[in-house]
Protein backbone atom coordinates (compact mmCIF):
# COMPACT_ATOMS: atom_id res chain seq x y z
CA UNK A 1 0.00 0.00 0.00
CA UNK A 2 2.44 2.65 0.63
CA UNK A 3 5.42 3.80 -0.97
CA UNK A 4 8.62 4.96 -0.08
CA UNK A 5 10.84 7.61 -1.92
CA UNK A 6 13.78 10.08 -1.66
CA UNK A 7 16.94 9.43 0.17
CA UNK A 8 17.65 5.37 1.31
CA UNK A 9 16.15 3.60 4.18
CA UNK A 10 17.62 3.94 7.41
CA UNK A 11 17.57 5.87 10.26
CA UNK A 12 16.18 9.64 10.69
CA UNK A 13 16.01 12.08 13.63
CA UNK A 14 12.55 13.23 13.09
CA UNK A 15 9.38 11.35 11.99
CA UNK A 16 6.02 13.08 11.04
CA UNK A 17 2.74 11.50 10.74
CA UNK A 18 0.85 14.13 7.77
CA UNK A 19 -2.78 13.87 6.71
CA UNK A 20 -4.06 14.76 3.83
CA UNK A 21 -8.10 15.65 4.04
CA UNK A 22 -10.80 17.10 1.89
CA UNK A 23 -13.44 16.20 -0.25
CA UNK A 24 -13.52 13.77 -3.30
CA UNK A 25 -11.78 15.68 -6.15
CA UNK A 26 -10.03 18.17 -4.99
CA UNK A 27 -6.59 17.02 -5.71
CA UNK A 28 -5.30 14.86 -2.60
CA UNK A 29 -3.83 12.45 -4.08
CA UNK A 30 -2.25 14.40 -7.12
CA UNK A 31 -0.82 16.94 -4.32
CA UNK A 32 0.76 13.95 -2.84
CA UNK A 33 2.26 11.81 -5.99
CA UNK A 34 3.45 15.51 -6.87
CA UNK A 35 5.70 15.63 -3.51
CA UNK A 36 6.84 12.13 -3.46
CA UNK A 37 7.92 11.51 -7.87
CA UNK A 38 7.90 14.81 -9.08
CA UNK A 39 5.66 13.83 -11.63
CA UNK A 40 1.67 14.13 -12.14
CA UNK A 41 -0.60 11.56 -12.97
CA UNK A 42 -3.97 11.21 -13.71
CA UNK A 43 -5.21 8.82 -10.54
CA UNK A 44 -8.24 6.82 -9.97
CA UNK A 45 -10.32 8.14 -6.28
CA UNK A 46 -8.88 6.65 -2.92
CA UNK A 47 -10.47 3.64 -1.77
CA UNK A 48 -10.28 4.01 1.86
CA UNK A 49 -6.51 5.01 2.78
CA UNK A 50 -3.37 4.97 1.10
CA UNK A 51 -0.02 6.24 2.27
CA UNK A 52 3.45 7.10 1.09
CA UNK A 53 6.85 7.92 3.05
CA UNK A 54 9.28 10.65 1.87
CA UNK A 55 12.83 11.06 2.94
CA UNK A 56 14.54 14.26 3.06
CA UNK A 57 16.83 16.48 5.13
CA UNK A 58 15.96 20.02 6.08
CA UNK A 59 18.79 21.65 8.05
CA UNK A 60 20.65 18.51 8.55
CA UNK A 61 18.33 16.73 10.41
CA UNK A 62 16.48 13.82 8.54
CA UNK A 63 13.29 13.66 8.21
CA UNK A 64 10.73 10.69 7.73
CA UNK A 65 7.45 12.14 6.48
CA UNK A 66 4.03 9.32 6.33
CA UNK A 67 1.50 10.94 4.81
CA UNK A 68 -1.56 9.38 4.55
CA UNK A 69 -4.18 10.42 1.74
CA UNK A 70 -7.97 9.53 2.79
CA UNK A 71 -10.70 9.05 0.77
CA UNK A 72 -13.39 12.82 0.02
CA UNK A 73 -15.95 10.02 -0.55
CA UNK A 74 -18.78 10.42 2.26
CA UNK A 75 -18.88 6.89 3.00
CA UNK A 76 -15.56 6.79 3.99
CA UNK A 77 -15.44 9.03 6.57
CA UNK A 78 -16.00 6.47 9.38
CA UNK A 79 -13.00 4.59 8.17
CA UNK A 80 -10.77 7.25 7.93
CA UNK A 81 -11.41 8.92 11.14
CA UNK A 82 -9.50 5.97 13.25
CA UNK A 83 -6.49 7.28 10.69
CA UNK A 84 -6.48 10.76 12.42
CA UNK A 85 -4.65 9.10 15.90
CA UNK A 86 -1.23 10.13 16.27
CA UNK A 87 -0.48 12.40 13.27
CA UNK A 88 1.19 15.91 13.90
CA UNK A 89 -0.34 17.65 11.10
CA UNK A 90 -3.12 18.43 8.26
CA UNK A 91 -3.02 19.68 4.96
CA UNK A 92 -6.80 20.55 4.25
CA UNK A 93 -7.34 20.53 0.67
CA UNK A 94 -10.53 22.18 -0.57
CA UNK A 95 -11.82 23.11 -4.42
CA UNK A 96 -11.89 27.08 -4.73
CA UNK A 97 -14.85 27.86 -7.86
Amino acid sequence: MGSSSGQSSGSYDLSFKILLIGDSGVGKSSLLVSFISASAEDLAPTIGVDFKIKLLTVGGKRLKLTIWDTAGQERFRTLTSSYYRGAQGIILGVLMN
